[in-house]
């Protein structure tokens, strides 16, 4: 479909720029001309105007397959913004059954240029068999990454995206995103079936990026992250915390200690409190949100200038895709990540509990075939499976990509309870040794993946060209101010002397309040008191009104109470006999 283009025209009439980009262009060229397109840029370089060009002047149908409905929205209420109302739409699981009807109807009768979907919309034979009639030229997939088993966002739903793409007729399938290393890039044209593809790969630089990693104690973390935040336009921020319950722990600190409300965002949150705090933060009406990583792909907002991490992501391209969210808008922003000594532990326990024992493959094989009907499509719930394999979340997740490499299910998307997708042959000696390989490769993946991203946490030199060569990138580190805190150790952030005491005091913090404290108190009511908590015991007995109360609230509960017992071990502290026993610390010494 060669299609004779003024682009500088179509450029400015469509999006108001003057010219393109690194490889925007030769991108939107190939699109036009029906050629197949794998797109690899940074965060912030704009990967989605080489599809929605393109689909914008193509004369047919663009499908955008998105994985987050709130990345759908942002680019969908963008092109919108622009004058562009009546030519995208999307469908998904937030609308009404109207909504979406409506939608696909405009996309059947022309009155489409883009429509924006989620996979798994390609499990519902219906919807797939009217999209044939749709006139497709385009199939986009967007953050692409996703359907690699080896990328850092493997998803189970992009593994019929190919197929998907074949049966609706499209012309041209184009795959974007902006963390693929050359192994995940050359999965990406593997699973999609790319044909002879134009790759676009404009290097991973972020000039306006710096990078700095500390490695707080354990009682420091928490004075770092809110020294980084008061930091000169250190706001609007993104903090990247490990756990939900971290999410909860740090926004409340912030809100706390800085004065500055901060939204704790994480998936046990409801769908309308998550809509709410993204919507608030990419309003300005709240500055600082405290994620996992559930908070990220659906974020578009230009002025974020800071991004930190409470702990260490599991990859080095999960952490480079967060740490992207800042500076999209081109100013000067920074990346610092707090890395802990406990993290690497963590690290290893989680990539031990994804080890898939020997047979557990062929159990799930046979679980699936069992729930299978005549045509091979089984559909169960996930709770059922983990009681019949044995198996958790995290491995059955594995399994279902061990099982659809070797060619014996093809997964479809389903809701989050439920596994569901095709028989396609027995689970044979063939298929068992299939699994067996890749099992091996993905615990090799994993543990490369852990030593990457502690090579990188670790390291010494300049981590602008780490990240840059870990992503094949050779190109020499330009920053644009300044680079890293190997280059300019400055950066690197240092925790102030809290107001209530500096940790050398602790110990005397802790005598103090096992001498003073009446009732007596034991270890873990010692540690809660310099903590400063607020409990109901703490309250009736004044243990509020000690002097060392709160002093050390910038430290850990774990910390405090681990330096309580190295005094026990130190003789300096005693207990006392009994069920129930209370510190008791040494009479001072009379004075001579």
């Amino acid at each position: 479909m060669a299609v004779p283009v003024d682009f500088a025209f179509e450029l400015h009439r469509f999006f108001g720029f003057d010219a393109f980009r690194a490889g925007q262009r030769e991108a939107c060229e190939a699109a036009l001309a029906d050629r197949d397109v794998l797109v690899v840029m940074p965060t912030g370089s704009g990967k989605s105007l080489c599809y929605q060009l393109p689909g914008l002047l193509r004369g047919d149908l663009t499908i955008v397959v998105s994985p987050l409905v709130a990345l759908m929205q942002d680019q969908v209420d963008a092109l919108r913004a622009r004058g562009l109302r009546d030519q995208v739409a999307l469908v998904n699981a937030q609308q009404s059954s109207e909504q979406n009807a409506h939608a696909v109807e405009r996309a059947l009768s022309g009155e489409l240029k883009l429509l924006y979907v989620a996979p798994e919309r390609f499990s519902s034979p219906g919807f797939a068999e009217r999209m044939r009639d749709a006139h497709v030229g385009l199939f986009v997939v967007d953050e692409a990454h996703c359907v690699s088993q080896w990328g850092h966002d493997f998803r189970p739903d992009y593994f019929r995206l190919a197929d998907a793409a074949r049966f609706v007729g499209a012309r041209a399938v184009v795959a974007s995103t902006a963390t693929a290393t050359p192994q995940v890039a050359t999965d990406i044209v593997r699973r999609l079936g790319l044909r002879d593809p134009l790759r676009v790969a404009t290097g991973f630089d972020r000039p306006n990026l710096s990078f700095a990693v500390a490695h707080p104690g354990g009682h420091e973390k928490r004075a770092l992250l809110l020294e980084a935040l008061r930091g000169e336009d250190a706001l609007p921020a993104i903090v990247y915390a490990g756990t939900r319950a971290g999410a909860e722990e740090l926004a409340e600190l912030i809100t706390d200690d800085l004065g500055e409300e901060a939204l704790a965002y994480h998936a046990g949150i409801d769908r309308h409190s998550r809509a709410s705090a993204q919507r608030r933060f990419l309003a300005d009406e709240v500055r600082v949100v405290v994620a996992t990583n559930a908070f990220g792909m659906g974020v578009d907002k230009p002025n974020v200038r800071s991004v930190v991490h409470a702990s260490v992501p599991s990859s080095l391209e999960a952490y480079y895709q967060e740490a992207g969210r800042a500076g999209r808008d081109g100013a000067p922003a920074r990346a610092l990540l707090l890395a802990e000594r406990r993290d690497k532990a963590l690290h290893t326990h989680f990539i031990r509990r994804e080890e898939v024992p020997e047979g557990r493959p062929v159990e799930l094989a046979r679980a699936l075939q069992h729930s299978a009907g005549e045509d091979g499509r089984y559909g169960v719930d996930i709770g059922a499976l983990r009681e019949t394999t044995g198996a958790h979340p995290d491995q059955l997740r594995s399994l279902v990509g061990h099982l659809a490499r070797a060619e014996v299910i093809e997964p479809a998307p389903a809701a989050p309870d439920r596994m569901a997708g095709r028989m396609v042959r027995p689970f044979d000696r063939r298929a068992a040794g299939l699994c067996q390989a890749s099992i091996a490769e993905a615990a090799r993946a994993r543990w490369r993946q852990y030593r990457e991203i502690w090579a990188y946490v670790e390291g010494e030199s300049c981590r602008r060209r780490a990240i840059l060569r870990h992503f094949g990138d050779s190109s020499v580190p330009q920053p644009s101010g300044p680079c890293c805190d190997a280059c300019v150790p400055a950066l690197r952030p240092v925790a102030p002397v809290p107001e209530g005491g500096a940790p050398e005091d602790l110990d005397d913090a802790i005598l103090t309040v096992a001498g003073t404290a009446r009732p007596t108190v034991g270890r873990t009511l010692c540690a809660e008191i310099l903590h400063g908590a607020r409990t109901k015991k703490i309250a009736r007995n004044s243990y509020d009104g000690l002097p060392p109360y709160g002093t050390f609230s910038h430290m850990r509960r774990g910390d405090i109470l681990a330096r309580v017992d190295g005094l026990i071990e130190a003789g300096r502290l005693s207990t006392t006999p009994g069920p129930y026993p209370v510190l008791t610390a040494p009479a001072a010494p009379v004075p001579g």
